[in-house]
Formats: C-alpha cells, sequence, structure tokens
C-alpha cells in the first residue's frame, strides 16, 4: 500500500509539472462513442461540429441516443466502447456488477430536472402529488430527483404512483391526462411547460439534487486504451475552452445538433456547467445514489461498492491535472 501511494504520489507530481500532449500524428484511433443528443452533452457536440476529436487522432464511429441510460446500455451490450451517462445509470450498473471505468465529468446542473403537473388535474401543490400518477423514467436521473423532491416534501415515492414515461411521449401523456404529472429534465420541461401555458405547474429545488453527466466505458476497455482515453478527453478540454470563449457559437451548435430551439439552450446553458472534471462531488453523488438505490430495495443486495475503483483519473491527469480534484491516494495508478 506504502508503495502504491508513492507512485500515486509520484504520478499526480508528473502530471502537474506536464502541460497537455500536443496533437497526434499518424494513423487515427478507432473509438466506438454512443453520446445522448442534449444538451447535457454540448461538449461531445462541440468536439464533433468543430473537428476536435479528428484533429485529436480518432476516427469516431457516433452513435445517439435520446438519453444517458441508452448510451450506456449500449456500451454493457459490446456495441459501443465509451458513453455520456449521468451518475444514476452508473450507480444501476454497478449494484449489477459490470465493471466500469469513470474517465470524467462534463456536465454538471442542480437545475436540470423539474416536476410538471396540469393545472386542470388538481395539482397546485407539493402536497397534492399524493396518490397521483406521476410519469418518469425508471433508473435515470429523474427517478431519483422524483424521489429527493418527495422527502423534501414530507412525502415519499410510496406516495405517489409512478408511471414508466419515455421521454418522447411524457407531453404527450401529461397533455392527454394519462398522467397527473411528470418529473422529467430539461430541456423536454422547458418545451413542456410552454405548451401548457398558463396551465403548467412546475415544481423544483435546486438544493435537492445535482446532476452529473460523466464518460464511461467497461474497465477492460479503458484499461487497454488509454491513449484513446487521452485523446478522447482533449477533444473535450478543447470544446470547453471553446464553449468558454464563443458561448454564443457553442450553443448555436448544440441548438443545431441536438434539434432544441436556441432560446431554450440559452436558458439550459445558464443553469449549467460544461466543464472537464474529476472531483469529490462524483463520489458522494454514486454513494447517495446507492443509499437510495438501496432503501427502495431497486436492486437485490446493494451493497456499498468502493466507487474509486470506477475511477480512472490517468488519462485526465496527462491531459488536463488541474482538474483533477479527488483523493486517489488509495489508487495503485500503475499501467
Amino acid at each position: 500500500m506504502l508503495r502504491a501511494a508513492l507512485i500515486v504520489i509520484l504520478c499526480l507530481c508528473l502530471a502537474g509539472c506536464q502541460r497537455p500532449v500536443q496533437h497526434q500524428t499518424g494513423a487515427p484511433l478507432p473509438l466506438r462513442l454512443a453520446y445522448a443528443t442534449q444538451h447535457d452533452c454540448a461538449l461531445v457536440h462541440i468536439a464533433v461540429a468543430r473537428g476536435f476529436l479528428r484533429e485529436e487522432g480518432l476516427n469516431v464511429e457516433a452513435h445517439t441516443f435520446g438519453y444517458g441510460k441508452e448510451a450506456l446500455q449500449a456500451v454493457l451490450d459490446g456495441k459501443a466502447d465509451l458513453a455520456t451517462v449521468a451518475q444514476t445509470p452508473v450507480t444501476f450498473a454497478a449494484l449489477q456488477g459490470e465493471r466500469l471505468s469513470l474517465l470524467a465529468s462534463i456536465f454538471t446542473s442542480n437545475n436540470n430536472h423539474v416536476i410538471i403537473a396540469d393545472r386542470k388535474s388538481g395539482v397546485v401543490r407539493p402536497g397534492d402529488l399524493k396518490g397521483r400518477r406521476v410519469g418518469v423514467i425508471p433508473g435515470t436521473t429523474t427517478h431519483m430527483f422524483l424521489s429527493s423532491f418527495l422527502i423534501a416534501n414530507g412525502l415519499s415515492i410510496e406516495d405517489v404512483v409512478p408511471v414508466s414515461v419515455p421521454p418522447e411521449l411524457m407531453q404527450g401523456t401529461l397533455l392527454s391526462g394519462e398522467v397527473d404529472a411528470v418529473s422529467t429534465w430539461s430541456p423536454i420541461g422547458k418545451i413542456i411547460t410552454g405548451s401548457l401555458g398558463g396551465r403548467g405547474v412546475v415544481f423544483k429545488d435546486p438544493y435537492i439534487y445535482t446532476e452529473t453527466f460523466v464518460i464511461a466505458g467497461k474497465s477492460a476497455y479503458v484499461a487497454a486504451n488509454q491513449e484513446t482515453a487521452r485523446r478522447l478527453l482533449r477533444a473535450l478540454v478543447r470544446a470547453e475552452e471553446f464553449a468558454s470563449a464563443h458561448p454564443g457559437e457553442a450553443q448555436a451548435i448544440v441548438a443545431s445538433t441536438s434539434y432544441i430551439p436556441e432560446p431554450v439552450v440559452s436558458e439550459c446553458w445558464s443553469e449549467s456547467s460544461h466543464k472537464v472534471t474529476l472531483d469529490h462531488a462524483l463520489l458522494i453523488a454514486l454513494e447517495d445514489e446507492t443509499r437510495w438505490v438501496a432503501k427502495l430495495g431497486l436492486v437485490r443486495e446493494a451493497r456499498m461498492p468502493n466507487y474509486l475503483e470506477y475511477i480512472d483519473p490517468r488519462p485526465l491527469l496527462s491531459v488536463k491535472p488541474e482538474a483533477v480534484e479527488l483523493q486517489v491516494l488509495k489508487r495503485d495508478l500503475r499501467p
């Protein structure tokens, strides 16, 4: 253990003294990348549109999905190498025995989730949700947010009737009265609210839940493809820098690639952070969600994993060492 700790300290010191590696030459490396079409993956959209992935020596086979849980499933099914996904599906996968490695966070927001009701259903206050049918996407951040919001308002998930509704059907399901409310994320929530006009009732709370989107892959793949991971992260760091320097152009790219109206993207942008990082907040989020899963009995024998073993900081340490704000002294980073 002492030898491992010394190696880690040496790695950190060396990383802190080095600048990111320059563009790669030679044959591009193949990468099957599964990512969501929403604004959570803005850095990926920008990296694709601006050619950063290609310039960093990657030949990307893109697989796009409506949300992160589907993207991660592509990785688990062997159809993709790396995926963009929020922390909730990662938690479920870990508790079901999947060995994953998380490379970095690329998006965080404590304002990305809302519960929307149609006033004509009689839901106007949080307490009115009791006994109501609430649309949700099981095993995603919408599920966790709904549970957290109910607890914060003196209720529990057992006090409502969760109804599984895919994101593309949430608006129609709510408008038709099949459900009384929906738990959803931006920009879907903003679009649904607009369609309801004055009938929309929006419940939100920035203090109860933070969503984090990460880059994840199977541990065996990540361990064997460190250079591919480094090149991907370099491209995403360049996308981060571009978005910071040219926010209007960055938002226009995301609006175009995700088919979201630009004013909606701009509003979402102001409520979130698009940075490539690794910090303790991710560990805390994974552990909190594991406790939630265990409490509700959503998986069998939900024992707390050591989530340090699910994070591989080596590629980001090589690319952007100052972005790694994580206690990794228990990790053995030897190749």
